[in-house]
């Protein structure tokens, strides 16, 4: 299955460091935030760190889809990241009171409903979003402003949550994300990703959200005219920004970040 292989390859030839060795990774970067840990217990249950004062806005950083693949032909047996991106931007470079960090399903950990087609295939089923779309309302009830910034695939999920209604959602942020999934499958006649949410309609159900996309100019895994496309469908949108940034897909963000977290809403 080549569909989203070339979108999910991260990796490099530490692909085969083990689940402790990535687990403590993600500790280790985490000893100045202090971050606490939680597990949001669901059918697939989401791995979280969070720093929480319980002030009136909060940051959510959805991860990428970490190491999805071995190889172009080889699904990995466990999808957790080598080189967690999305925390890393959570933790070294936001300076935010608020933050959670959500992990996706099957990273950091493991319920009986793991396997390869969930982080392969099924990576925007509808049994995943929900999962995501639970956590959102819960933290929608203690905080009246939310801010979601996706890295990678985590986009279409922070997405997915910025176009539901009621849920204090004031601003998305992409980092080298896919921000239009059928589009990307179009551009790489690639098989369209299997679910059975609507993906054609968040473009639509976001136009009066605050978005700022992000994207690296040498990006190899998403193609530039995905993000030029989207510009062009919102050309008349004062609300969404795109922005070319000096950076590749899994570099130079955590720089970038650190001078560019600071929320600005578009509209």
């Amino acid at each position: 299955m080549i569909r989203v292989i070339l979108f999910f390859l991260l990796l490099n030839s530490c692909a085969t460091e083990n689940l402790e060795t990535r687990y403590r990774l993600i500790k280790e970067i985490d000893k100045k935030s202090q971050f606490k840990e939680i597990i949001y217990k669901d059918n697939l249950n989401i791995f979280s760190l969070q720093k929480l004062k319980k002030n009136i806005s909060v940051i959510i950083y959805i991860e990428g889809d970490g190491l999805s693949w071995i190889d172009r032909f080889t699904p990995s047996s466990d999808p957790t990241p080598i080189n967690p991106i999305g925390f890393k931007l959570a933790s070294l470079s936001d300076s935010s009171v608020d933050v959670v960090y959500l992990a996706r399903p099957c990273q950091y950990v493991k319920t009986e409903a793991c396997n390869r087609e969930i982080w392969t295939k099924l990576q925007y089923s509808e049994q995943i979003l929900n999962t995501y779309e639970n956590i959102l309302k819960e933290l929608s009830y203690k905080y009246s402003d939310i801010h979601l910034v996706g890295y990678s695939g985590g986009a279409v999920i922070a997405m997915y949550l910025g176009s539901l209604k009621d849920n204090n959602i004031k601003s998305i942020r992409t980092i080298a994300g896919n921000i239009d999934p059928n589009e990307f499958t179009r551009l790489l006649n690639l098989t369209p990703f299997k679910t059975t949410v609507d993906l054609s309609n968040l473009n639509q159900n976001i136009k009066a959200v605050s978005q700022t996309h992000y994207y690296g100019i040498n990006d190899k895994v998403i193609p530039e005219e995905l993000y030029k496309n989207y510009k062009k469908k919102n050309l008349d949108n004062s609300c969404v920004k795109v922005s070319a940034i000096e950076a590749a897909h899994n570099e130079g963000w955590e720089e970038f970040w650190k001078y560019n977290s600071k929320i600005t809403l578009n509209c």
